[in-house]
């Protein structure tokens, strides 16, 4: 479905994206939580790491949880088109996000399209972006611990509800932050159901500096970006914003 833009003028910044489809940062309550980009091997290659903070899920992020079981969305089940959205709902969750013009969507991707990406005790992973689909990088445990809420959000998916997940990542679509929504995501996988995301696209991306990126990347893992950053302008509008060489 078409996106439905929204203005965030006092937002409080809990949730913020930095860069662009090239390379990404994810913030949450101030701190760096997840990094994204190309690795710029010669493949399609991508590349997902936690940063070298350590960052605690805000529970300001469980806000719409209510909602989020049951927004009444209308999903088709063999196209995956969504209708009903209504952004006036999201709204305490709209006003986490960093000051800023978003673009709000509903989307219902088959499995076959999506690759769930989750860092892990290593602290990166990688997929190959279009081969397994755009990537849905968590940020909390995957799977999730709760095997019990798992198991009361596959019986509603049984029963034809449709609870959404949350998340936030730059246009293209290659890559999507989950911000909420992961025990929700596990039931729909294990349901064989294409899951309901809610996605939030600034409309601008936020400049993305390649020292910064690089200062957020744990020492073991710099070998891995290297390419990534003697890339950094390659290929469409850098990360940083400037178009300079």
């Amino acid at each position: 479905m078409d996106g439905r833009p929204i203005d965030v003028r006092a937002g409080a910044g809990v949730v913020e994206l930095l860069g662009n489809d090239f390379a990404s940062v994810l913030y949450l309550s101030g701190s760096p939580a997840r990094l994204h980009a190309y690795d710029c091997r010669g493949s399609v290659a991508q590349l997902a790491a936690r940063s070298t903070w350590e960052t605690v899920r805000p529970d300001e992020l469980d806000a719409l949880r209510d909602w989020l079981a049951d927004p009444g969305l209308r999903v088709d089940r063999r196209s995956g088109a969504v209708r009903g959205l209504r952004v006036e709902p999201l709204e305490p969750f709209t006003r986490l996000l960093a000051r800023g013009r978003y673009v709000v969507t509903a989307t219902a991707p088959a499995w076959a399209e999506t690759v769930v990406v989750d860092p892990g005790e290593h602290g990166v992973a990688s997929w190959y972006w279009p081969a397994e689909g755009a990537a849905i990088v968590t940020t909390g445990p995957w799977p999730p611990p709760d095997q019990a809420t798992v198991a009361a959000y596959r019986r509603r998916i049984a029963k034809g509800i449709r609870p959404a997940a949350v998340a936030i990542g730059p246009a293209g679509r290659e890559l999507r932050y989950l911000l909420d929504g992961h025990h929700k995501l596990a039931a729909y996988q294990a349901e064989r159901v294409r899951p309901l995301i809610i996605d939030l696209i600034p409309d601008e991306p936020a400049p993305l500096p390649r020292d910064l990126f690089a200062g957020l990347l744990p020492d073991h893992l710099r070998e891995q970006f290297r390419h990534t950053f003697g890339d950094w302008r390659h290929g469409g509008p850098p990360p940083d914003g400037l178009n300079e060489p």
